[in-house]
């Protein structure tokens, strides 16, 4: 096996690191490193969550007994670019350097503006081999939402639209189901637990009122790893009973997006933020919500909710569940635009099929 074929197995699992903090570290990126002595891992880590320690300085301080002479024919492979300037934490290019790691293996370069290139520079300048490129493509597509979110012409969040949908393309059974009916599942229980991920991986979930009348979901994760989105619903005359719904006995944050002449004072008493923004345009609004510290948004439904992303183009990655099962009529699914077509992937969510799109980056 060459050096080549080793800095990609190295990359991987620094890549795999990485997305165990998928759940915490946004609008922070998700990175890992490994650190290796003669074709051995003698350390791992990753950045655990917003505000905390850097994947470097975790993997580093499990091997405080390593002397620099040691370290000197030691690789960290890192996934993201270390950090040449103080933020929440000191910079990694410091650390990487006080510790005389010999080699630094990165996959791409960090796209903030305060580092892009500088740690490099560093490392090199002192003598490290630096070696930038391995698995990029991956690791682009691990951290899409934080490069996006460093583009300052990106000025509203990244947004994920979701549905699921039968065979044959209806993601409910009924037109117009009534209002407490409950939610209708479609697909499996580990789909399910997928969702659950996505909602967890986003800052906020969005909902239009029809589903929170239909569903009364609590729009919370409960089969996956992290904290509960601040819970967005499209409610343009503030008609819902916010008293009544299971969302609002959740942890976390109810935001309301209503129409100004709608407005109501009272809906504070329930614990429900309002935002009198409707009357602007949705990426208006998607960018006053940016300005909120909304990084990032799950768009769950319904389906004229999902048409209006959809149709202006306020989109960047879309997840479809499909079941198996055909339920003949219904509620039709949103229409796709036809500049999406044939550039999703596929793979199997337990009995289900997972089609997704990306946003390139």
């Amino acid at each position: 096996m060459d050096s080549l074929e080793k800095d990609d197995i190295w990359m991987a699992r620094a890549i795999e690191l990485a997305e165990l903090g998928s759940a915490y570290t946004l609008p922070n990126p998700m990175v890992g490193c490994v650190i290796v002595l003669d074709e051995v891992a003698i350390a791992e880590g990753f950045h655990e969550q917003f505000g905390g320690a850097h994947a470097e300085v975790n993997a580093l301080a499990q091997i405080p007994d390593h002397t620099q002479e040691q370290l000197k024919s030691a690789t960290a492979y890192i996934n993201l670019e270390p950090c040449n300037c103080f933020g929440k934490t000191p910079p990694c290019v410091d650390l990487l350097l006080s510790r005389n790691i010999g080699r630094v293996v990165c996959a791409m370069k960090d796209p903030n503006p305060n580092v892009f290139g500088k740690g490099f520079e560093r490392l090199r300048a002192a003598g490290i081999e630096v070696v930038v490129g391995v698995l990029e493509k991956k690791a682009r597509t691990l951290n899409r939402k934080f490069i996006a979110l460093q583009d300052p012409l990106f000025t509203r969040p990244y947004v994920t639209l979701k549905w699921a949908q039968s065979s044959d393309g209806y993601i409910d059974p009924e037109m117009n189901a009534q209002k407490g009916r409950g939610s209708f599942p479609i697909t499996s229980k580990q789909t399910q637990k997928t969702v659950h991920q996505l909602r967890a991986n986003n800052k906020a979930i969005l909902v239009g009122k029809n589903t929170v009348e239909v569903d009364n979901p609590s729009l919370s994760v409960r089969h996956a790893e992290g904290n509960n989105p601040t819970r967005l619903i499209i409610d343009p005359l503030l008609e819902l009973d916010y008293s009544a719904l299971n969302m609002t006995r959740e942890q976390g944050e109810t935001w309301v997006l209503c129409e100004e002449e709608g407005h109501r004072g009272t809906l504070e008493k329930e614990n429900v933020k309002v935002l009198p923004w409707l009357n602007l345009n949705t990426e208006e609004w998607l960018e006053k919500l940016r300005n909120e510290g909304i990084h990032s948004i799950l768009v769950e439904g319904g389906a004229s909710t999902l048409q209006r992303f959809l149709d202006c183009g306020c989109y960047d990655d879309i997840e479809i569940f499909i079941s198996d099962k055909n339920l003949n009529t219904g509620l039709h699914a949103p229409k796709l635009p036809q500049r999406t077509r044939g550039k999703f992937t596929e793979m199997r969510v337990g009995e289900d099929l997972r089609k997704q799109y990306i946003r390139e980056c």
